[in-house]
């Protein structure tokens, strides 16, 4: 028996350096509480490389201040192929459920959340934030985190 402690344990060890290794979550702030006022009107993220995702959404937090009304924020996003041409992308959303969405107004503080088809395959995205009447007293303040799983 004391012969077989070292050989399970020297097993395991193998077993363990050696076996399969699963990538965990990944969770990136890829627009970090920009303020949408006269200047800037819109944000938009890097360029995000998310090939290999098997799951892949994106949060986000809206928070506005209205002194004439009427402000809010439209959220898109493009896909691309290479990094450098791009094209509109489309998501799918809780309100939404099963229809894909092309992009979405938000004009209540809050939190979004939409995610992208299990079977797509997405090299590139970037998601833009546009507001629509804000201005230096009328603001929106924007922050986006793109969550995944590879």
């Amino acid at each position: 028996m004391k012969r077989l402690l070292p050989l399970v344990l020297v097993f395991l060890v193998f077993t363990l350096l050696l076996g399969p290794a699963h990538a965990g979550g990944v969770k990136n702030v890829v627009i970090n509480a920009v303020t949408l006022d006269d200047s800037p009107t819109e944000v938009t993220s890097d360029d995000l490389t998310v090939f290999g995702f098997d799951k892949l959404g994106f949060f986000v937090n809206y928070d506005e201040t209205e002194v004439g009304g009427g402000v809010s924020v439209e959220i898109d996003v493009e896909f691309s192929s290479d990094g450098t041409n791009w094209v509109d992308g489309s998501f799918y959303d809780l309100a939404g459920g099963a229809t894909i969405q092309t992009s979405e107004v938000i004009s209540a503080d809050g939190d979004y959340f939409a995610w992208f088809g299990d079977t797509w395959t997405i090299p590139y995205i970037r998601i833009t934030a546009a507001g629509t009447g804000v201005d230096t007293d009328d603001v929106a303040v924007i922050s986006v985190t793109l969550v995944g799983h590879k």
